[in-house]
This record gives C-alpha cells, sequence and structure tokens, in this order.
C-alpha cells in the first residue's frame, strides 16, 4: 500500500504530544484519554471550569473525572496547583516523558480531597492507601505491550489450528466477522500473554456470558487475568465468579462503574473486610451506602475501611448490632447537646476525656 499524508481543513487546533500518543495512550482506558484530551483543550481556551462542567460534557460523574486525574497524576502528566489556603486553583499539564526517561518516582494525589476547602486536607501528603496503591502496582507482573504482527508472522500464526480455532470461536460468540485488529487480538492474548487454548476459549465464553465481547473488553479481562497470575480455566472460572459477584457489587455500591475490577489497592481493602474483620457481604455493602450518603461525590475504600473498622473494633455481627450501635451513637449525640445546653452538670475531667475519644469515633462513622 502506497503511504499517504494527513491534512484537515480544521482551524481550530488543540496541540497533542506526540510522546502521549505513542507511549501514555496505548495503556490508559478511553474515558482517562478523552479527559487528558478535554483538559489539553482547556488549555488554549483558558476559560475557568468545575469538576462539575467537566463531568457534564465528558457524559460521566464527577467521582469518574477525579479518578482521572488522580491516573494522570500518577503517570506524572499532570499536577495540581495550589492557592496559599491550600485549595486546587489549577490542572497542569506537564513535559511528557518517554519510558526511557525513568518513571518510577510517581506520586498520587487525592484529588478528592484537594477539592475540598478545608485547607488541612488539601494539603495532605500522599495517603496510606495510595503508598499501597504503588506498592501493590510495583508488584505486580505488568502485562506487555501489544506488538502488531508483521504480515509474513500474521502468515505464519494464521495457519496454527489453535488459532483459527479461536478465531472461528470468536466469530460465533461476537456474531459477527472479525476485523484484521480482531485477529491481532486473538494473536496478542495466545502469543505474548502466553494464554493456553484452553483458557483463550474460557476467556471468549465469559466474555459472552456478561454480553461484552468487543475486543477492546476481551483484551482488557485478558490483560488482568495475566496481572492477576491466572494462567488456568479454572483459577479463571473461580477469579471471574468472585468478580461477577462480590467484587462487583462493592465497586457499584461506591458508584464505580467505570471498570469491571478493583485495583490492587481496593482489592487488598476487601480482602480484609471478609478476611480479617469477617464481615458478611451485606454488611459490607451497609457501610458502602452509607459512605455514599455522607460523602455521595467523593467516597474512598480508606473512608468505608474507617466505618467498618469501628464496627469490627464495637463487636458488629449483625445487622441488629449496628442498630444497637447506631442508637448508642445518638444517645451520646443527645447527651453532648444536652450539656452544652446547660440541662446537665459540666462533665469533669474524666468525662471530657470520654467525650473527646467518642466525638473521634463519630467523626469516623459519619
Amino acid at each position: 500500500m502506497a503511504t499517504i499524508n494527513v491534512s484537515s481543513q480544521e482551524v481550530d487546533f488543540t496541540s497533542i504530544s506526540n510522546v502521549f500518543i505513542d507511549y501514555y495512550m496505548t495503556d490508559a482506558n478511553g474515558d482517562f484519554v478523552k479527559l487528558y484530551l478535554y483538559l489539553a483543550m482547556l488549555c488554549t481556551t483558558r476559560k475557568p471550569i468545575t469538576v462539575r462542567d467537566i463531568a457534564d460534557h465528558l457524559n460521566c460523574t464527577e467521582s469518574d473525572v477525579c479518578r482521572g486525574i488522580k491516573y494522570w497524576i500518577k503517570a506524572d502528566a499532570i499536577s495540581l496547583s495550589y492557592n496559599e489556603g491550600g485549595e486546587v486553583t489549577g490542572i497542569v499539564l506537564l513535559n511528557l516523558k518517554k519510558p526511557a526517561t525513568d518513571l518510577n518516582d510517581l506520586k498520587i494525589v487525592d484529588f478528592s480531597l484537594a477539592l475540598t476547602s478545608n485547607s488541612d486536607k488539601a494539603q495532605k501528603k500522599t495517603s496510606e492507601a495510595d503508598e499501597e496503591s504503588i506498592e501493590e502496582i510495583e508488584e505486580a507482573p505488568k502485562a506487555p505491550r501489544k506488538k502488531q504482527p508483521t504480515p509474513k508472522q500474521l502468515a505464519t500464526y494464521m495457519r496454527d489450528p489453535e488459532i483459527e480455532d479461536l478465531v472461528q470461536e470468536a466469530t460465533a460468540y461476537c456474531q459477527h466477522q472479525l476485523t484484521q485488529k480482531d485477529i491481532n487480538s486473538i494473536i496478542y492474548i495466545k502469543d505474548q500473554l502466553g494464554f493456553s487454548f484452553d483458557l483463550a476459549e474460557y476467556l471468549l465464553e465469559y466474555c459472552a456470558e456478561v454480553k461484552k465481547t468487543s475486543f477492546n473488553y476481551i483484551e482488557k479481562v485478558a490483560r488482568n487475568w495475566y496481572e492477576e497470575g491466572i494462567d488456568n480455566r479454572e483459577d479463571a472460572a473461580e477469579y471471574s465468579a468472585r468478580y461477577l459477584t462480590f467484587y462487583s457489587k462493592i465497586l457499584k455500591s461506591m458508584g464505580i462503574t467505570s471498570r469491571f475490577s478493583p485495583v490492587p489497592a481496593e482489592k487488598k481493602y476487601i480482602d480484609k473486610w471478609t478476611n480479617e474483620f469477617g464481615f458478611t457481604e451485606a454488611i459490607i455493602l451497609e457501610a458502602c451506602n452509607r459512605a455514599i450518603a455522607q460523602k455521595p461525590n467523593d467516597v474512598t475504600f480508606p473512608y468505608v475501611n474507617g466505618i467498618l473498622e469501628n464496627w469490627f473494633k464495637n463487636n458488629v455481627h449483625s445487622f441488629s448490632d449496628i442498630s444497637r450501635l447506631d442508637e448508642m451513637h445518638n444517645e451520646k449525640k443527645r447527651q453532648t447537646t444536652k450539656s452544652s445546653q446547660g440541662i446537665i452538670p459540666s462533665p469533669n475531667s474524666s468525662d471530657k476525656l470520654k467525650m473527646l475519644e467518642d466525638y473521634f469515633l463519630d467523626e469516623v462513622n459519619k
């Protein structure tokens, strides 16, 4: 095929770094890429904007925007600017670095905290949860970057009986003729990710079962299984069953709908709630619902963990235990209100210490 030139009649342009297109864009999901492109366009307009405005324009939630901001901060593609009061005043698109440059010293900023007017929160360092995220990400195997096969390699792959069978099965599951890009995804999963025929076959079955048959989704699931160390059908089936039920319910209850599985730090929290605390699914979902009610736009896993940790310390095992704890909490609030109104005598020193302790417990349980 002869080479071609690309041109445009459009006058208004937003300049995007080739480094972003060549390296950063490849590993980011589509929503995060849309966010970065929109931020790049806003750089040219110099137009003041809010997180809600961005969410409305991209047809997503404010939480999705905050997650995207945190993703690009971690990728060292953007940073936040603050005023003297510690409030966020701007987003700065940074000079991008090629992979040869050291990208290990990444920082994650809790963007949702930074948006609050509380300067102490805005100036907090990387949270413990974010540090755990970095550790988990560094330990996890990274899926290899997808390589496009040459025409000669492609001809060899297409003579492989297992590739042929997978193409036929994928055509049946997806209910349309596969494109060359789709076939390249099968080759990537089979060859570069090292999936056995049995595992690749189950991957197609699983994605068809959840009615997600685009190869962008299929490839995303394959990368996730690779990074989780899943290398056989049995482990994949067990893993998928958990994610289709328990893990996915928790993500949805927290308003996270842009991805199908938790990141390592989130998974660590969920496993702690079930294995260490011994809470049932219903109890955990109740904590998530309460967290959403208190912080509808910026609920975090550490916040939910605070609620469950308090319940664990107070021997909560059932909903009746939660009701008991709620009643104790409400009674303490009533007593505190009466005390402040002079209805009961002022507390002595030991009572003040107890009230202070109760105050911090209340803050966790809000």
